[in-house]
């Protein structure tokens, strides 16, 4: 049940869409189903067609709605949070255009969440894969986000998390997002979200996140091009502290690993001038030391990791 102190507070739901109208009608459905009406919803529109246009202009919504054509276009991450400029509600809630709300009740649950000291707020969600309509949840304990938001760089070593439909921010002009990123956008969001400001988290799947093949992430998977300069960058911002612990460096090694990098002038050729931290030729280097075959096999490169995991933070 929504709190009637809380019916007051304006959400701007600010849906960021390129060239997938498929998706969007099931987005503003659980939008319009929505129990707590105290909201504004903005899209802003990337796409390369006038599809999306059309069918906003042509539809009659039961909510408010604003449509912006981005002209010039943004960056992906610059869109989610793009709306922004176009609102003046309290709070912001990001969806993408290919997910969409679990239950009515679920900007309820955001709303229900906020206090006055209280500047986002993080829920559990769904995992929906458009190939076989299954869903899996993906919620976490409170446990294991207590963990993350005392150490926030374990979300390099796996997003717990979600994507940014499952978070809610106060209005207050800060877009979270680093644009120049795509593959870590999230991850080096939240990291500086947990560690900057006072965060709660809903254990409840209010959302249900879209897995399909038209996500730009698919083009970053395994990409040495975007994976080595963001991974380089995300050092630069924080120095050693995203190394840390061993699950975080269990991280950096995969990362070397999986893309086979085998030298350094790899890295340099996709590093775009930033500097390339000696804990990362020290990988190279032992990598280089196992053979191929055993590195692919998990206890294998599980225990080189280990071992150089003391080695670099104790030799």
């Amino acid at each position: 049940m929504i709190q009637s102190s809380l019916k007051k507070t304006k959400i701007a739901i600010c849906v960021s869409t390129y060239n997938r109208l498929v998706f969007l009608p099931r987005l503003f459905n659980s939008i319009a189903s929505q129990k707590y009406k105290n909201y504004e919803v903005i899209v802003t529109d990337n796409s390369s067609t006038n599809d999306i246009e059309n069918y906003i202009s042509k539809s009659s919504f039961t909510f408010p709605i604003k449509y912006i054509r981005n002209n010039p276009t943004l960056s992906f991450a610059k869109n989610w949070t793009a709306g922004m400029h176009y609102s003046n509600s309290e709070w912001i809630k990001v969806m993408h255009d290919d997910d969409f709300f679990s239950t009515p009740d679920s900007l309820g649950e955001f709303a229900n969440a906020i206090t006055t000291n209280t500047h986002i707020i993080f829920s559990g969600y769904n995992a929906f894969y458009e190939e076989n309509g299954n869903f899996i949840n993906k919620t976490i304990s409170q446990s294991i986000f207590k963990k993350i938001r005392t150490q926030p760089f374990l979300l390099l070593a796996n997003n717990k998390i979600g994507n940014p439909s499952v978070v809610m921010f106060r209005n207050k002009g800060e877009h979270w997002y680093n644009s120049t990123l795509k593959w870590l956008v999230d991850l080096e969001a939240y990291i500086r979200m947990l560690q900057n400001n006072s965060c709660t988290y809903i254990c409840k799947p209010l959302i249900n996140i879209s897995y399909n093949s038209t996500q730009v992430t698919n083009s970053c998977f395994r990409n040495p091009a975007i994976e080595i300069y963001e991974w380089l960058l995300v050092f630069q911002l924080y120095g050693l502290a995203a190394t840390k612990p061993i699950l975080v460096y269990d991280a950096w090694w995969r990362m070397i690993r999986n893309l086979g990098i085998q030298k350094e002038e790899t890295l340099i050729m996709h590093a775009r001038g930033l500097p390339i931290p000696d804990f990362i030729k020290k990988i190279i280097h032992l990598q280089r030391a196992i053979p191929r075959t055993l590195l692919t096999i998990g206890l294998v490169s599980k225990l080189a990791m280990s071992i150089a995991y003391v080695i670099h933070r104790y030799g």
